[in-house]
């Protein structure tokens, strides 16, 4: 048994005999007084007895209270949340071309657009950005590419997404 719990069971059968003194002490002259006292007195303890014991059932049943979260956990969550946000994304954009263009686009466009930024180079220079990124990587994140003709066509493939991360990247390793 807990401590909170030894306590609680004290503290009730503090309260009822101190109750049943007092009836006592008021009902003395008649004996059937002190008799519904008495009953009163260990009906309370029952009482208070078992709701203390369901109390420990239901903490028993219970899981440990939770640690409070610290803000480096939230953000953590955040990141994990935002990653499983684009791998359903990409998982998408494989399926159908306007998922891709919906879903997939809207992540890769501004990736593409800072890091050639960062090169000095502006994404809608068609020509520059083609020959950074490659014509079929350029294609993917084209400013002025309209959205696909047939939505429901095949989406882009995961190694022409690939491709174009891989290209990225080595632009920033090219400094």
């Amino acid at each position: 048994m807990t401590r909170a719990l030894w306590a609680g069971v004290l503290t009730l059968a503090a309260i009822v005999a101190v109750a049943l003194a007092i009836a006592l002490a008021v009902g003395a002259p008649h004996p059937a007084t002190v008799e519904r006292a008495a009953a009163g007195a260990f009906g309370l303890l029952g009482l208070g007895a078992g709701s203390i014991a369901l109390s420990a059932a239901v903490d028993a049943g219970l899981p440990t209270r939770r640690r409070q979260r610290r803000p480096d956990d939230i953000l953590l969550d955040a990141g994990a949340s935002r990653l499983l946000d684009v791998e359903r994304s990409l998982r998408l954009g494989t399926t159908t071309a306007g998922d891709f263009h919906a879903h997939v686009r809207p992540i890769l466009f501004p990736l593409a657009k800072a890091r050639l930024a960062r090169k000095g180079f502006a994404l809608a220079d068609h020509e520059r950005a083609a020959e950074l990124l490659g014509v079929e990587n350029y294609a993917l994140v084209d400013p002025q590419a309209a959205p696909p003709a047939d939505r429901f066509a095949p989406g882009v493939r995961l190694d022409q997404v690939s491709s174009l991360i891989d290209r990225l990247e080595a632009l920033e390793d090219r400094r």
